[in-house]
C-alpha cells in the first residue's frame, strides 16, 4: 500500500530531529564532486579512488571477477573505472566507506554484538546476490547492486546503537522480554524503525533511490509502492540470514515473512532451498571487514 503523501517527510523530520546522522564519508564527497563535472574522466575518478586503499582494492577485485569476464587481469584503477563506469565505482566506494565508518570492532553489549551484526549484513548481501543471479526478474541488475542493498539493509541499527545507545539497548531488552519483533518495539519506543533510519541516511548521502526504498521497506515489501521486487529480495535474504542462525541482534525474534515474497523475487520456495548450499558456501568464503 502506498504511503500517505506527508508520511515520508514526517519520517524524515522525525529521524532528523531524534538522531544525529553521520555526514557522508570524504571519499564519497570527493567522488560526487568529480563525477558531477561534465568533463570528468576515468583518470580523474581514479585519482580520488587511489587515495583510499580499501576502495581501490574492492574496485580491482570486482572488475576482475567472473561477472565482467575479462580475459586479461586489470591492475590499473583508471582502467577498472573505465570498465565499471562511474556509477558502479561510486557503489563500490560506498561499501568500503561504510565499513570504514561503521565497521570498527567493538565489544558485545547486552543484545548487540557488532561482529554478529556484520556477519548478518554480509550473509544478507551474499544471499541477495545469489538469489538475484538465479531469478529472471533481476536479469538486468548488477550483482553488486543487490549485494550492497543487502549489506546496508540494517545500517539503521548501527546508527541507533552509536547515536542513541541507552534508548536502543532498552528497546532491545524490551523486545527480548516481550518476544515481539524489533520493528514493533522500535515504533513504540522511537516512533520509527531502524529501517526508517537507514533510509533517511541513504537519502542524506544521496544514494540511489531504489537502495533507500529497499532499506526502508525490507521488513514490509508489500508496502513498497516503487521497487517491490528489490525490497522483496532483501526481505527474503534477511529472512534466510536469520533462519540460518546468523541474526543481526542477540536473543531477539525474527520478524514474520510476508507470504507472497517469493512471487515478487521470481523464485519459489523449492528453488530458494536449492540455492541455500551455494549461499552458505559463498558466505563462508567471504571476508569480514576487519
Amino acid at each position: 500500500m502506498a504511503q500517505a503523501p506527508g508520511q515520508s517527510s514526517n519520517i524524515l523530520g522525525l529521524v532528523n530531529d531524534t538522531i544525529e546522522l553521520p555526514t557522508m564519508p570524504e571519499v564519497l564527497l570527493k567522488l560526487n564532486e568529480v563525477i558531477a563535472g561534465s568533463d570528468a574522466s576515468a583518470a580523474d575518478v581514479a585519482k580520488v579512488v587511489t587515495k583510499d586503499p580499501a576502495v581501490s582494492t574492492n574496485i580491482l577485485r570486482i572488475v576482475n571477477s567472473a561477472y565482467y569476464g575479462l580475459q586479461v587481469r586489470v591492475s590499473s584503477v583508471s582502467l577498472a573505472v573505465s570498465v565499471m563506469g562511474f556509477n558502479m565505482t561510486k557503489k563500490v566506494a560506498l561499501k568500503a566507506a561504510v565499513f570504514s565508518a561503521f565497521g570498527k570492532r567493538r565489544e558485545k553489549i547486552q543484545h548487540f554484538d557488532p561482529l554478529a551484526f556484520w556477519k548478518h549484513a554480509i550473509y544478507t548481501g551474499v544471499a541477495a546476490r545469489t538469489l538475484a543471479a538465479a531469478s529472471p526478474a533481476f536479469a538486468d541488475v548488477h550483482p553488486e547492486d543487490v549485494y550492497i542493498a543487502g549489506l546496508l539493509h540494517d545500517i539503521g541499527k548501527i546508527i541507533l546503537m552509536e547515536k542513541a545507545a541507552p534508548r536502543y539497548l532498552a528497546m532491545l531488552r524490551r523486545a527480548v522480554q516481550e518476544q515481539r519483533s524489533e520493528t514493533a518495539v522500535e515504533t513504540d519506543c522511537f516512533g520509527f524503525t531502524h529501517a526508517d533510519v537507514g533510509s533517511v541516511l541513504a537519502i542524506k548521502w544521496s544514494l540511489p533511490e531504489d537502495l533507500a526504498i529497499a532499506i526502508r521497506y525490507h521488513h514490509a515489501p508489500s508496502r513498497d509502492p516503487f521497487h517491490r521486487s528489490l525490497s522483496s529480495l532483501i526481505h527474503l535474504a534477511d529472512q534466510l540470514a536469520w533462519r540460518s542462525g546468523t541474526p543481526s541482534t542477540v536473543g531477539t525474534s525474527v520478524a514474520a515473512m510476508e507470504p507472497d515474497v517469493h512471487d515478487h523475487v521470481g523464485l519459489d520456495a523449492a528453488r530458494v532451498a536449492e540455492l541455500l548450499p551455494q549461499i552458505q558456501e559463498d558466505f563462508a568464503a567471504s571476508e569480514l571487514p576487519w
